[in-house]
């Protein structure tokens, strides 16, 4: 007798091999993903397309190989089907070196040629990815002891997700309330050059701004203002106001009744503006470009410059930690690194946040001379002022210590309401490193303006609190500026007043004291960092690391697991007492005893 084994339908078989085919879709997807998270927080930022393209080439190898091994398949299986994923983009970069092929063709051929190569490569081996022996055997035992990891991970993940997204929401956050406040005003010397800092309707970042501003307006040799493209207070950064002093139109306006024209525009890192001011913004660059304005950017201020078009074809830099995007979104800029900025004519590009000073002495050198330059360095105390040339950088890149940030964000309790008094005649710098040092920097806080009403700067900036003492609920009452410590400031609330700027020094280096001494040292060389601030000769001391925000995300994980566990054994106790109670076994049935059973007698043998 012939038996005939069961003959899986066509269709079945088809279905079969395209599941499997999505499935390695699937894996390549998750390398690329998780290997480039890997390799973002351990590796410092790739300067190269080339590079970066055979990086992901091969996580997306990586993670497929894997799954096939997963899924018991041969090596010989692996290494084609790796062939064909990683040889398209290898063949491709040649002609991308040579010129002849740019970087976008090679990244999109490419993944054609990829999946094209994929489906060829299962085609030759169609037994094998049809085989039932690579179905997956599944102990669902160890699926529940496995889902204890995500329990564990799940609370101190979603409490890092709502602080993050809370502190990161915060820095730009604009107020609730409407405020009408007038700019103070100011006398425009015609045979003075005119410098104008651009303000977005988002906010700004304040060290961008600040920073340079003050440079400038210190010397008494430039007029300087802040400028919108329409009439509105705008925020910077960690909840301080700012009224700028004119529009674009009032600005226009003023030069034309002076019969005087713009010197420079300085443009800080913006926070993105709707489209309707992002083109205002584009168009009003390209028209003090064109009109002979010097045109530079601080930090991620480039993005607004590149928008523009301004950079197109030109040598420029921007924060160590935006140039891969800037590089990704703008690849007609010829971007680069490890310098304090680059001055090509008529732009000059800056580093990151103070590598604004630097850009600022530049403007003066190139605006008036030499000598007001150095002068403006030392009244800010700025050490690091190369006369005539940019001072050079190392190329940071995040490193794993760099994950107090993260951990600040996510689980910092220490006092992390700031209040930030604002007094009469407060320095500029003196307000950047208070607002931007506790948060943008740092994470360990959110920093509000308080206060019982508008302000003036010592250059004649106009700035409105968001709150009184009273009112804000605050952990600590910070006072920035030396001229306010000297006079004096009341507290409030029960708090009592930290004046951060005692002595004369550069703004930033008593600010990054006490974040060391108050939260940890670790957090406070990180923010230096991203200041791109050398602190080689601040004296940081306190505690090594956040110890405190390391141990909570820790205590929620083994509360998850705890919790996890809990509702497992729960579980399980549940199901044993809904099962039917069995029925006890019957005695088993004695056979009946056995009958005598009856014969004839047997004649005896004769």
């Amino acid at each position: 007798m012939t038996v005939h084994e069961p003959r899986t339908s066509r269709a079945r078989l088809a279905g079969r091999f395209i599941w499997h085919y999505i499935e390695m879709v699937i894996a390549m997807s998750l390398g690329m993903l998780l290997l480039g998270l890997v390799w973002g927080a351990v590796l410092p930022g790739s300067t190269r397309f080339d590079v970066g393209t055979l990086i992901m080439a091969a996580d997306m190898t990586v993670g497929m190989a894997v799954w096939m091994r997963v899924r018991r398949h041969g090596w010989a299986a692996v290494g084609e089907m790796s062939l064909a994923m990683f040889a398209p983009f290898l063949v491709l970069l040649v002609p991308y070196w040579l010129g002849v092929l740019p970087g976008h063709l090679v990244m999109s051929i490419g993944h054609t040629l990829m999946f094209v190569l994929m489906a060829v490569a299962m085609l030759r081996r169609r037994e094998e990815y049809l085989h039932h022996h690579h179905r997956l055997n599944i102990r669902w035992k160890w699926v529940g002891r496995a889902a204890v990891v995500p329990a564990v991970l799940l609370i101190p993940a979603g409490v890092s997700a709502v602080n993050t997204v809370g502190k990161f929401g915060d820095l730009y956050r604009a107020r609730q309330d409407t405020v009408s406040v007038r700019p103070a005003a100011k006398v425009h010397d015609p045979a003075k050059p005119t410098v104008a800092f651009l303000v977005g309707g988002k906010g700004a970042n304040a060290a961008d701004l600040l920073g340079p501003y003050e440079v400038l307006a210190g010397t008494g040799r430039v007029n300087t203002y802040v400028v919108s493209a329409g009439p509105r207070l705008v925020p910077l950064t960690g909840g301080l106001d700012i009224v700028p002093d004119l529009t674009f139109d009032e600005l226009t306006r003023l030069m034309a009744d002076q019969r005087d024209t713009l010197d420079a525009v300085v443009v800080p890192a913006l926070q993105p503006p709707a489209p309707a001011e992002s083109g205002s913004i584009s168009a009003w660059l390209r028209q003090q470009s064109a009109a002979g304005a010097l045109t530079v950017s601080v930090c991620a201020g480039a993005r607004a410059l590149a928008a523009s078009g301004l950079l197109d074809g030109r040598p420029a830099t921007s924060h160590w930690l935006r140039l891969s995007g800037l590089r990704e979104d703008f690849g007609d800029v010829r971007w680069t690194s490890g310098t304090r900025y680059v001055d090509d004519g008529n732009v000059i590009t800056t580093a990151g946040v103070l590598s604004g000073m630097d850009g600022a002495l530049r403007i003066i050198e190139r605006l008036l001379d030499p000598a007001t330059a150095r002068e403006a360095a030392q009244r800010v105390h700025w050490r690091h002022y190369v006369p005539g040339a940019a001072a050079q950088l190392p190329e940071s890149g995040l490193e794993p210590p760099d994950v107090v940030v993260a951990l600040n964000a996510s689980y910092q309790i220490g006092p992390s309401t700031i209040g930030v008094q604002l007094t009469e005649g407060v320095g500029e710098l003196e307000l950047a490193s208070a607002f931007v040092s506790y948060t943008e920097y740092s994470m360990v806080g959110r920093t509000v303006a308080v206060g019982d009403g508008a302000i003036r700067s010592e250059h004649g900036l106009t700035f409105v609190p968001r709150s009184t003492v009273a009112a804000a609920g605050l952990d600590r009452l910070l006072v920035p500026g030396v001229d306010a410590a000297r006079r004096g400031v009341a507290g409030g609330a029960g708090l009592r007043p930290e004046y951060l700027h005692v002595n004369p020094e550069f703004a930033f280096d008593p600010v990054l004291r006490d974040i060391a001494r108050t939260y940890d040292v670790q957090t406070a060389r990180f923010a230096a960092k991203t200041l791109e601030y050398p602190v080689l000769d601040v004296k940081l001391t306190g505690s090594a690391w956040p110890w405190s925000a390391t141990l909570v995300p820790v205590l929620l994980g083994l509360l998850g697991g705890a919790a996890a566990m809990g509702i497992g054994l729960a579980a399980r106790r549940l199901r044993a007492n809904r099962r039917p109670l069995e029925a006890p076994e019957a005695p088993a049935a004695q056979a009946p005893a056995e009958q005598p059973v009856m014969t004839a007698p047997t004649a005896p043998e004769r």
